[in-house]
């Protein structure tokens, strides 16, 4: 009988899991009830813009992914974002001095993304 009662308990569990990541995955959980694409990350502007680069990126599900990685693609010395898009996997980065793809994608992928692929705009 104590079996059948951890048994449910466990069951019941999982689907509770399961539950709370399908939302999350729709951008519905609780870190994506953001109202507006912008939920606290000011956003970073160039005075003059030489190059405008597009990067796909995965893994991103909710408007915190967004900020997240705004925030740290931000933090490159000569690059701001433009505009970024969870559904889409676009992020359009302007630069105003070079910077290597292979710094791009260390950034990206050290927030927990796939950089699938960069190019020119």
């Amino acid at each position: 009988m104590v079996d059948i009662i951890i048994f449910l308990i466990v069951i019941l569990m999982m689907a509770l899991a399961l539950k709370g990541s399908v939302k999350h995955f729709k951008g519905q959980g609780s870190c994506c009830t953001a109202s507006s694409p912008m939920t606290g990350v000011e956003a970073k502007r160039l005075d003059e813009v030489t190059r405008r680069r597009r990067l796909v990126v995965t893994g991103m599900h909710c408007t915190h992914c967004e900020d997240r990685l705004r925030k740290a693609l931000d933090g490159i010395t000569g690059a701001a974002v433009e505009k970024i898009g969870w559904k889409d996997g676009i992020v359009v980065l302007d630069l105003n001095r070079d910077v290597s793809d292979d710094l791009l994608r260390r950034v990206v992928e050290g927030e927990g993304y796939n950089l699938e692929s960069i190019g020119d705009l």
